[in-house]
């Protein structure tokens, strides 16, 4: 019995030591892989970083973080540092999470003239959106959105009713974006929530369109006559059909 319990005991330090080497061993396995190899620390994105946020907010929001990686395979200009210098600069296209970030994709955005904002034949006309309307936070400048426009009043819900009854039809199926809040040619940057706070968008709920003459009166007309109006980013390869227009009952199956 006692040579029974010896034995066990044996066996279990073997294991034991056993484990303690996998161990050590997976851990120099790791220390020869980085032998050898330079490190240096840059500026990776953390966060999507928007188009027109600064180097500094982007730092100060963590959108981007500093991290050692090892320097074989890192761009040449890649961001290192961010002071008093480089701070302002804006980023001049979104920096997607992961990236390495380049030091040149901070600089200053072109300041745009009035003939190059509109496009030749048309007229801007801005309306009035709510963030939920506007698609906040996706709408940019350069976007295509189509609008909706739902006229009417509300219906009791009881079938063979003849009250007023609501419909929503496309008002204009496609135009272009060229302005959102008071910046055209460019998003405005998101803002960086404080911790502990609820982010909500601060633009202005504005959004200007280059529309066609003809389009312009219709969208000015059912401004002025208060209809709602809802707007809706369109994707790539999406035909939107103008005739379509719905109403309380064709939806509700009534």
């Amino acid at each position: 019995m006692g040579r029974r319990v010896i034995g066990i005991a044996i066996a279990l330090v073997v294991a034991l030591f056993g484990a303690f080497g996998v161990v050590a061993y997976a851990q120099g396995a790791d220390s020869r892989a980085v032998a050898g190899q330079q490190t240096q620390v840059v500026y990776i994105a953390k966060n999507m970083v928007p188009m027109g946020t600064s180097a500094s907010q982007a730092v100060a929001g963590s959108l981007i973080v500093r991290q050692r990686v090892v320097a074989r395979g890192v761009p040449g200009e890649a961001l290192k540092d961010v002071g008093p210098l480089n701070g302002p600069l804006v980023a001049t296209s979104a920096i997607l999470p992961g990236e390495i970030v380049l030091a040149s994709r901070f600089g200053t955005l072109p300041s745009l003239t009035t003939s190059q904002v509109i496009p030749a034949g048309k007229i801007a006309v801005t309306v009035n959106l709510t963030d939920a309307q506007r698609i906040a936070p996706l709408l940019t400048p350069q976007s295509r959105i189509v609008i909706f426009d739902t006229a009417g009043g509300a219906t009791s819900g009881k079938a063979g009713s003849t009250g007023p009854t609501r419909l929503t039809r496309v008002l204009l199926a496609s135009v272009e974006v060229i302005g959102v809040g008071d910046l055209t040619g460019r998003p405005v940057p998101t803002p960086t929530p404080t911790k502990g706070s609820r982010q909500v968008s601060s633009a202005p709920a504005l959004v200007t369109v280059a529309v066609s003459p003809a389009e312009a009166q219709l969208l000015v007309h059912e401004i002025q006559a208060g209809n709602l109006l809802y707007g809706g980013l369109l994707g790539s390869g999406v035909n939107v059909d103008p005739r379509r227009v719905v109403n309380d009952a064709s939806i509700l199956g009534r």
